[in-house]
């Protein structure tokens, strides 16, 4: 979901104190576009939970939520509002409940952690995919009241040590996501580096046909949403540079919207060039360890460009516009973008 974004920060590095190396290796599998992990929550066992690195708090689905023997009832409510919750990259809802703090245990670690457990909406059913959802971002966006989001937990009470994350997306319906580890088995090269706003938005520059057409563009890097969203100005110049047809809409409660639609056997070549050539080249000048000095532009796959195939060689494209978002400038890169590459949030 977009939300405020403070100043330009360095890349910060937050270590478990005076722990030693700690770190795991779990399977996540996706369905319906967005990616899952199987969580015990309380005395809730095997929750298919989305892992979300667009939103900060875990929140179980109504009626799946059972206590455990350390089990607190807070007494405090929670709403959380959340975008892009369908799988085509559309849709906003809220999400109303009561918090407790409770175990959550991913695999082979646990963490004790406030949590949500949703109420059903005016309809009776549930906002969030599957069982519920896990975020993986940072205390900027978190509905909590201040609470630890989940990973945050797991660095600050050392079940991770140092507080990295890493996540694969393969092409097969099956992912990896290693706390506390970095993986240079599961890469080819050397990781392109760059400094975060917060967790996780950093400045990153877009390319057409391996032209940039856009520098220092505003990114969020979001699992949990399926698609590519862009400022409603920009992805129109995109779709114009591409020659790909297009359709705006307004509507009153989502403002004006484009989507894309382009032959199916000839993709655009549309990607992120991370750090921005801007920050690579401050990096380069002040010989920052911490920054790549090099940009490296990362494409989307050709065969990941198809939201939906409308037949007779006419699909629908990932990318679409919009102007609703709260910063108007911010590009929400879901994880489309990621398929077959290695992402290390640090």
């Amino acid at each position: 979901m977009p939300h405020s974004v403070p100043a330009r920060v360095d890349l910060d590095h937050r270590l478990a104190p005076n722990m030693k190396p700690r770190h795991f290796v779990e399977t996540i599998s996706e369905a319906n576009n967005f990616w899952f992990g199987s969580f015990d929550v309380g005395n809730s066992k095997n929750l298919t939970l989305l892992i979300d690195t667009g939103s900060s708090d875990v929140i179980v689905n109504p009626g799946l939520y059972k206590e455990g023997p350390h089990s607190v009832d807070t007494h405090s409510k929670f709403i959380n509002t959340y975008g892009t919750t369908e799988s085509d990259g559309s849709g906003t809802g809220t999400v109303t409940g009561t918090l407790y703090n409770d175990p959550v245990k991913f695999g082979a670690v646990t963490a004790y952690q406030t949590i949500g457990s949703a109420q059903p909406d005016a309809n009776g059913e549930a906002l969030i995919p599957a069982d519920g959802i896990v975020g993986f971002a940072g205390l900027e966006v978190s509905s909590f009241h201040g609470a630890s989001p989940f990973f945050h937990s797991l660095c600050e009470q050392g079940k991770v040590s140092p507080c990295r994350f890493g996540i694969t997306l393969g092409d097969n319906g099956k992912g990896t996501l290693l706390l506390g580890a970095l993986d240079q088995a599961l890469f080819k090269g050397d990781l392109s580096t760059t400094s975060i706003i917060q967790e996780w938005a950093l400045y990153a520059d877009i390319a057409l046909n391996g032209k940039i057409i856009k520098k220092d563009a505003l990114v969020e890097l979001d699992t949990g949403t399926a698609t590519v969203i862009g400022p409603l100005v920009d992805v129109i110049a995109i779709f114009k540079a591409a020659s790909i047809q297009y359709v705006v809409q307004t509507s009153k409660d989502s403002g004006t919207s484009v989507t894309g639609y382009f032959p199916c056997d000839r993709p655009p070549t549309l990607g992120l060039s991370i750090p921005s050539q801007s920050n690579a080249t401050a990096a380069a000048k002040q010989n920052s360890k911490l920054v790549s000095h090099h940009s490296s532009t990362f494409n989307i796959a050709p065969d990941q460009w198809i939201a939906a195939d409308n037949g007779s060689n006419n699909c629908t494209a990932i990318l679409s516009g919009t102007d609703a978002f709260p910063i108007p400038d911010l590009w929400v890169v879901g994880q489309r973008e990621f398929s077959r590459l290695y992402l290390k949030w640090h």
